[in-house]
């Protein structure tokens, strides 16, 4: 950790970690409150998928040789980000999804019901 190519590593990691945070925490306030969010939950995936696999190779990069072993966890880490990435929406599909929606090119369709918003009634009831 001494060396700073290794800091900048540990620093992408811990600004992906937080920001995929924020995004997933947006997501889940506005599921909460009944808000339609396609987009955001296909931003949230598409970012927070990414940022997991590319910590995952650099924590294999930082642990040289060792990284491949299966002596470390970190070899397990890079294979299971892999499998974020690709299921549940392809990176790719998101990708056009963000820039369809950036550009104009898809909208949401109207809901045909208001989603309920978080505590339900029967929640509120119980309290």
């Amino acid at each position: 950790g001494k060396h700073q190519l290794v800091q900048q590593m540990i620093a992408k990691m811990v600004a992906g970690y937080e920001a995929s945070k924020l995004l997933v925490y947006r997501v889940g306030w506005m599921k909460n409150k009944g808000i339609r969010n396609t987009r955001e939950t296909s931003l949230a995936k598409w970012f927070t998928c990414d940022a997991a696999f590319n910590a995952a190779v650099d924590a294999v990069q930082i642990h040289g040789a060792n990284g491949y072993s299966h002596e470390f966890p970190v070899e397990r880490y890079m294979r299971n980000a892999k499998a974020l990435v690709i299921y549940e929406g392809t990176r790719e599909i998101h990708q056009v999804m963000q820039a369809e929606y950036a550009l104009g090119y898809r909208k949401d369709k109207e809901l045909r019901k208001n989603l309920p918003s978080w505590p339900f009634e029967e929640e509120k009831k119980l309290v």
